[in-house]
C-alpha cells in the first residue's frame, strides 16, 4: 500500500464530495443559475456525497493509521471546504472541472495505491 495514494485519494474524494453536496444544495444552485433537483435527484446527490466524504475518512484512515487518519482528516476536509467556499462564487466552471476530475482520479488513486 502507498501512503502518499492514498492520502491522495482520500483528498480527491473529500473534494468531489464536498462539490456534489454544494452543488445539489437549493439555494445554491438559485444562487448559480442551476435548474431546481427533483427530491430524487436530490437524494441521489446527497446519498454520492456521503459515500464520496465517507470513502476520504476511510482512506485518510488507511494511509495514516487510526490515530492520526482520524486527526488529520477533518482538517483536510475542513481547508478543503474552506477552498471550496472562496473558489465556488467566482469560479464555477473550474470547481465543477475540478470536482468531475477528482470524482475521477479518486478511484484510480486508491485502486493504484492498493496494488503498490
Amino acid at each position: 500500500m502507498s501512503a502518499p495514494l492514498m492520502a491522495a485519494g482520500s483528498a480527491f474524494a473529500a473534494w468531489a464530495g464536498l462539490a456534489v453536496l454544494c452543488f445539489q444544495s437549493s439555494s445554491q444552485r438559485r444562487r448559480m443559475g442551476l435548474r431546481e433537483q427533483s427530491g430524487r435527484e436530490r437524494w441521489r446527490f446527497i446519498l454520492a456525497g456521503a459515500a464520496l466524504i465517507a470513502v476520504s475518512l476511510v482512506a485518510a484512515v488507511v494511509a495514516d493509521g487510526t490515530r492520526f487518519g482520524l486527526l488529520l482528516w477533518p482538517c483536510q476536509t475542513g481547508m478543503l471546504g474552506v477552498a471550496l467556499i472562496c473558489l465556488l462564487p467566482f469560479a464555477r466552471s473550474a470547481v465543477t472541472a475540478s470536482a468531475r476530475l477528482a470524482a475521477l482520479l479518486a478511484p484510480l488513486s486508491l485502486a493504484a495505491a492498493s496494488w503498490m
